[in-house]
């Protein structure tokens, strides 16, 4: 009986004790988040694309006549200047050529020299009747047919002369040469394949292709990919080209097979780092935008696909504000909306934050920390 007692009075003790901790209210986490107040800037938008190197002038070298390459006076990759001798060809026959037209325009002046005296003799004698018509008409075809012959010699020479000059091949341009694809004692001819490449590339044109839409985006002409723009190059290695490039032309079409438009820009290239065939990424400031609102991009939070910050009232309560995000600067972020730049917003913690506002914890706040 006494046990029984002991254990009804322990049930109600225990019973009373649950109802005296059921009835305590349970204590509200506590939440610690840093906040922080936007700050102005400028911030731009930056587009690319990705760019193809040309030289200004790729001049192939090619023979004008046949014969056997006698000398190559050009290292390949040298850097030549115009005029300079890139090959010489073995040119004996067209120096004997030569030999053999300066002889014959030799006789042919003599002939015209000799047909010239006979037509002066027998000029004043046709007009006495001294000789008979036809003996002048004959002189005077004589001298016709001996002015023809030196005129074809003299032609003869001039050809004979070119021959012997087109066995020197020079660079038609400052640039550089390319690799030989002739070498001492190869037999050359005009329906060969170049000789070598000589390329002019500073400055170095950039070839790129935009599409419709941006060109339209962009104001066309008046906009920073019109002609006289300036764009920047990015280098496939992921640095950053010395100074700029100037866009100096835009095609008069748009593509009907891509839908875009080609644009041409060109770079100072002196020290010809940038070499034809390369690739690089054009970039472009196709907006500004000055004085803007921004806030750290970790601050924004999207709901629904609606972007917003939580900011927090002079009492310490937290509210959602609404924003437009806009351009991105660093790891921040331009926003239009309902915020100011004395508005407190949460940077860190906005999951916490949202948790106080359904009335799960209490919320402390504390200054942003400055990053390392």
């Amino acid at each position: 009986m006494m046990l029984r007692q002991l254990s009804i009075l322990g049930c109600s003790i225990l019973a009373l004790s649950g109802c005296k901790d059921k009835a305590r209210p349970m204590e509200m986490p506590e939440f610690t988040v840093e906040v922080a107040t936007p700050v102005r800037g400028d911030v731009a938008e930056f587009r690319q694309w990705v760019g193809r190197l040309d030289g200004m002038v790729d001049a192939e070298i090619l023979p004008q006549v046949t014969g056997y390459v006698k000398e190559r006076l050009f290292e390949n990759g040298q850097s030549v200047k115009k005029g300079d001798v890139l090959y010489r060809l073995d040119d004996v026959q067209y120096r004997e050529a030569l030999q053999r037209a300066e002889n014959n325009a030799v006789e042919a002046e003599a002939n015209l020299v000799k047909a010239k005296k006979d037509l002066d003799f027998y000029e004043p004698l046709v007009k006495n009747g001294s000789v008979s018509r036809q003996s002048y008409q004959d002189a005077l075809q004589a001298y016709r047919a001996a002015e023809a012959s030196l005129a074809a010699a003299k032609s003869s020479v001039a050809l004979a002369k070119t021959n012997v000059d087109y066995c020197v091949l020079t660079a038609p341009v400052d640039g550089i040469a390319g690799f030989a694809q002739a070498e001492v004692g190869d037999y050359v001819a005009p329906n060969s394949q170049p000789m070598v490449l000589v390329s002019s590339f500073d400055p170095i044109r950039i070839y790129f292709d935009i599409s419709e839409q941006d060109w339209l985006n962009q104001n066309g002409p008046k906009g920073p990919l019109g002609p006289g723009a300036q764009v920047s190059l990015i280098l496939s290695n992921g640095s950053g080209y010395p100074g700029h490039a100037t866009v100096t032309g835009v095609n008069n079409t748009v593509s009907t097979s891509t839908g875009s438009l080609k644009l041409e820009a060109r770079a100072a290239n002196p020290d010809a780092l940038l070499r034809p065939g390369m690739y690089v990424n054009v970039r472009a400031k196709t907006k500004e935008i000055k004085d803007a609102l921004l806030v750290p991009a970790e601050s924004i939070v999207t709901i629904q696909g609606q972007n917003m910050v939580i900011a927090v009232d002079d009492k310490g309560r937290p509210h959602v504000v609404p924003i437009v995000k806009g351009l991105p600067q660093g790891d921040k972020v331009s926003v239009t909306g309902d915020i100011g730049p004395d508005t407190v917003i949460v940077v860190t913690g906005t999951q916490q934050a949202l948790m106080t506002m359904e009335g799960r914890g209490k919320l402390k706040t504390v200054p942003q920390q400055p990053t390392a």
